[in-house]
């Protein structure tokens, strides 16, 4: 299983987030917010995409998006600088991410270096580290 870590905090695939003794199990909305977010370090992620991943088929208004970056910024207390907001675009995560594979993982048998993210299955690694 891959987690992702980044500042103190470290989200595990099974939607737990941990760091300093604290050990959150977000909802899979926030889970999924997050992991979007963190696929992409660094680059603006807009509202739209955010809501097409997040809710897929389903007619859900801005501020569902909103209810759960707030709820990711209270979770992280002091880190809430990670996830800034671009005023009527959208969020980008500011931080340093690495991906981090257990060790009796296979190993990728491709030549080629992996193209999808790990965390979320849909972007290129964008500025992620992998350990």
């Amino acid at each position: 299983m891959v987690s992702l870590a980044f500042g103190s905090w470290k989200l595990q695939g099974d939607g737990r987030l941990t760091a300093d003794g604290r050990d959150i199990q977000l909802p899979p909305k926030e889970f999924h917010v997050l992991r979007l977010l963190l696929a992409t370090p660094g680059v603006l992620v807009t509202k739209d995409y955010l809501l097409e991943q997040v809710w897929p088929h389903a007619d859900i208004a801005e501020e569902s998006l909103t209810r759960c970056i707030y709820a990711l910024r209270k979770q992280m207390q002091g880190d809430r600088r990670l996830i800034a907001t671009v005023y009527g675009r959208g969020y980008r995560f500011n931080g340093r991410v690495r991906v981090i594979e257990r060790p009796d993982q296979a190993a990728p048998t491709v030549s080629a270096p992996p193209r999808i993210c790990p965390a979320c299955g849909w972007c290129a690694e964008l500025g992620v580290e992998r350990v």
